[in-house]
């Protein structure tokens, strides 16, 4: 169990009882034999699209329905996001697929220096990248650092209300400069679940925490997990 984890657990059991808060179960999945031979990323085209519920792990509640569809496919793969209240939200950009430009699902939208790989060019066990660059957020000129650490860690099976996928799970490790000075350390944990033939991730997972200077401490990020509930 890593440290962010086993926090968690710990506040959540020290919670007084009938709070009536109940984190996120588990996810279901089951380590498998993958391919014998590199499979292909099912690649974007025009007019595809995925929805997903987001979650927040720390209650389980459902906090929107997000709908994701390939506007562009060149000079960049732009994705345009809204919920299915209507609310837009802010655009996905990739130089390739998976090769990120213009990241919108942390608490500030990051646009890259350099492509900053969602997952390993290769999808087989074991392929990994590491690149370190800088980004802005938007209305904001000052460049921020930030160095992302990814790893294809094993296939498994996983299984959603949707139905059951054998997918590639891929861990990322984020290290980065925020846009809140006080912040002295920002560190952030990403899972996903790819699966190729629907050509994006069925499941994603993000949760970090950070120190600050002075007296405050500091402090655990916003954690959420997106599951697909429909694709095209």
């Amino acid at each position: 169990m890593d440290a962010l984890r086993r926090k968690t657990v710990l506040s959540l059991l020290a919670l007084p009882a009938g709070c009536g808060l109940q984190p996120l179960a588990p996810l279901q999945t089951q380590a498998i034999v993958g391919p014998a031979s590199l499979v292909q990323m099912r690649p974007p085209a025009l007019g595809q699209s995925w929805t997903y519920q987001k979650l927040n792990s720390y209650n389980g509640e459902v906090v929107a329905i997000e709908r994701e569809e390939v506007a562009s496919i060149s000079p960049r793969i732009v994705l345009e996001r809204s919920t299915q209240a209507g609310v837009k939200l802010p655009q996905e950009h990739h130089l390739q697929w998976g090769q990120l430009l213009r990241e919108p699902h942390w608490d500030f939208t990051q646009n890259y220096v350099d492509a900053v790989p969602l997952w390993p060019q290769a999808l087989a066990v074991g392929a990994s990248s590491q690149v370190r660059t800088d980004y802005r957020v938007d209305d904001f000129s000052y460049p921020f650092w930030i160095s992302v650490q990814t790893v294809a860690k094993r296939w498994e099976k996983i299984t959603l209300p949707l139905g059951e996928f054998n997918a590639l799970h891929i861990e990322r490790l984020i290290g980065l400069q925020h846009q809140d000075f006080t912040r002295t350390s920002t560190t952030r944990w990403e899972h996903l679940w790819l699966v190729p033939e629907i050509g994006r991730w069925v499941v994603r997972q993000l949760s970090g925490e950070y120190t600050t200077s002075g007296r405050r401490g500091g402090g655990r990020e916003d954690h959420f997990r997106w599951e697909l509930t429909t694709w095209t």
